[in-house]
């Protein structure tokens, strides 16, 4: 009897030494630190997703390197894969010392000396991992010039808005190789938005307007909130819900937890770039350039025009419109997140992580991926920045896309 009691308080003592939370969330929040709109100027989208969806690969990587290791072992691998991962992406160039504080901070709690052998090894097997996986991205397309040239300035057609980029966000970003074998993206392609003729389309416009206005008198209270809440990056947003969806029941299983934040984060880069070549492919003009317009193009006569309308949130994102991608990486993380959970209905509680307005921060409760994912594309048309159409069609299209992920995930994932 007295080994065996003895080799319990070995094995419970090992398991006190690790890192008591889910050391996976906590390289998500770091990560997060870079995406974050509110931190040193966030990240474009889709690099935002593309960056995160590197270092969770990475992640996943190092935790099946060392899945047979000890639990320590594991979280010392998986943190040295996602700093050298999210160093490699940055090149140093975006707050290098905030990532190596992070790995600094974190090693004392793990308890695996990486001077020792066994750390030594686990370090190993972490930068290794990060190492694969950003050379088989080196030459993804991401990097590629692709120029852009604006349409004449006709109703639907997308132009600079205020305060945009002179060069829309990003145009490369449709021709990226996905992650996971997805293939050729096109294939999600939505049809085309409403044109301006169409019998709806003074409606979606009429209401945006009024809804999505700086100063609106119709908007509510709880739907100006609405709008900030949802501010933040989509990237950042979603995979702290997923932190509260999860919470800490993958603290000591390592390789389940990689693997959701790896299905998680590849299905939302691979929702960017299918959102990104629906937008480039229509060029749809933002509400703003509808509002401001000066003449009057409306099949019923009505007249618009408000050169002095300003939507809630501001600037309007150097993009067209259709479809929101906002509303797209929404829809892929509830998909990705309605999976693991097993169904639909949750129970979990966010904080918004950007105060805008002055408004401070609001929390909210989810009982529902859905309602929070209509919820998320919703915002940006109370926020005056998209069409309701564009967030609609952006969720079946971010859905779609993180099924397919999700299909290819367990033969294909390392398909960099």
């Amino acid at each position: 009897m007295r080994p065996s009691i003895l080799g319990a308080i070995a094995a419970a003592t090992v398991v006190n030494a690790a890192y008591p939370g889910d050391i996976v969330q906590y390289w998500v929040e770091q990560s997060s630190v870079l995406v974050n709109g509110s931190i040193i100027g966030g990240l474009q989208s889709p690099p935002s997703a593309w960056y995160t969806a590197i270092v969770q690969a990475a992640v996943y990587e190092a935790a099946l390197s060392s899945k047979r290791e000890t639990l320590e072992f594991q979280q010392l691998a998986v943190s040295h894969a996602a700093h050298n991962s999210i160093v490699y992406v940055f090149h140093g160039t975006r707050n290098y010392g905030a990532t190596d504080a992070a790995l600094r901070s974190v090693i004392p709690a793990i308890g695996l000396d990486p001077s020792s052998t066994d750390g030594k090894e686990a370090v190993k097997r972490g930068r290794k991992a990060a190492s694969k996986v950003v050379s088989a991205r080196a030459d993804d397309g991401i990097n590629n010039f692709v120029d852009y040239v604006y349409s004449p300035k006709v109703p639907l057609a997308y132009q600079t808005t205020p305060g945009s980029a002179a060069i829309p966000d990003t145009p490369q970003a449709r021709f990226v190789k996905p992650f996971a074998a997805l293939g050729d993206v096109t294939r999600f392609r939505a049809p085309p938005p409403p044109n301006v003729t169409a019998k709806e389309y003074e409606a979606h416009l009429v209401y945006v307007k009024t809804q999505g206005a700086l100063n609106s008198t119709v908007r509510t209270a709880y739907d100006t909130d609405t709008a900030y809440f949802w501010r933040e990056s989509s990237i950042s947003g979603w995979n702290r819900l997923a932190h509260a969806v999860v919470g800490n029941s993958l603290a000591t299983k390592v390789v389940e937890s990689a693997k959701f934040y790896a299905q998680l984060n590849l299905a939302l880069a691979n929702a960017g770039f299918a959102s990104w070549d629906t937008k480039y492919a229509y060029n749809a003009w933002r509400p703003v350039t509808a509002i401001q317009r000066t003449d009057i193009f409306l099949p019923s006569g009505l007249n618009i025009s408000d050169p002095a309308w300003v939507p809630l949130l501001r600037p309007t994102p150097s993009h067209p419109d259709y479809v929101s991608t906002h509303s797209t990486f929404g829809g892929a993380a509830a998909a990705v997140i309605r999976v693991w959970n097993g169904g639909d209905k949750i129970n979990a509680t966010l904080s918004s992580n950007v105060t805008l307005d002055n408004r401070g921060v609001i929390t909210r409760r989810y009982f529902s991926l859905k309602d929070a994912a209509v919820e998320n594309s919703r915002s940006r048309v109370f926020g005056g920045i998209h069409f309701t159409y564009a967030g609609a069609t952006g969720e079946a299209v971010g859905e779609a896309v993180a099924l397919e992920t999700l299909k290819k995930f367990d033969e294909h994932w390392d398909e960099f």
